[in-house]
């Protein structure tokens, strides 16, 4: 996503864009896989000057604003990534903490199965799947 893109979606989400939302924003569109603050902290760092609590007061709004997805995947701590609107399949190992994104796999049939036993649910938006194992290098 370019800047503008970045800037429409802070403010159609109704939050003013600052320069250290946009930074932290950008970095997290930017990278390949959920990001956890200590990865984005140390990636800020190098760029720019901004401190770890400005990066947990951005994450924390953009998330709630809607613009950020929070995952715990067991690790102690959470993970950020765009908020797409799209349902997310992941799968984590449990030594390493690798993430591997899995696409092109539906579990629709599923998902329709558990909004149909949900006695407080009659659907679902979106949806996060995440898998733990343990990868072929630790295996």
């Amino acid at each position: 996503m370019n800047k503008e893109e970045l800037k429409n979606l802070i403010n159609e989400a109704g939050l003013r864009v600052t320069l250290h939302r946009l930074r932290v924003l950008s970095a997290v569109a930017k990278a390949k896989k959920p990001i956890t603050v200590y990865e984005l902290t140390e990636l800020l760092r190098k760029k720019e000057n901004i401190d770890q609590a400005t990066i947990y007061r951005n994450l924390s709004s953009l998330h709630l604003a809607g613009i950020l997805r929070r995952s715990d995947l067991n690790h102690g701590h959470s993970h950020y990534e765009l908020e797409t609107g799209k349902a997310t399949h992941q799968i984590i190992c449990n030594k390493c903490e690798i993430i591997e994104r899995i696409e092109g796999v539906s579990t629709d049939n599923a998902i329709l199965k558990m909004v149909q036993k949900s006695k407080k649910f009659k659907n679902v938006i979106t949806h996060s799947v995440e898998i733990f194992g343990v990868c072929k290098s630790c295996n």
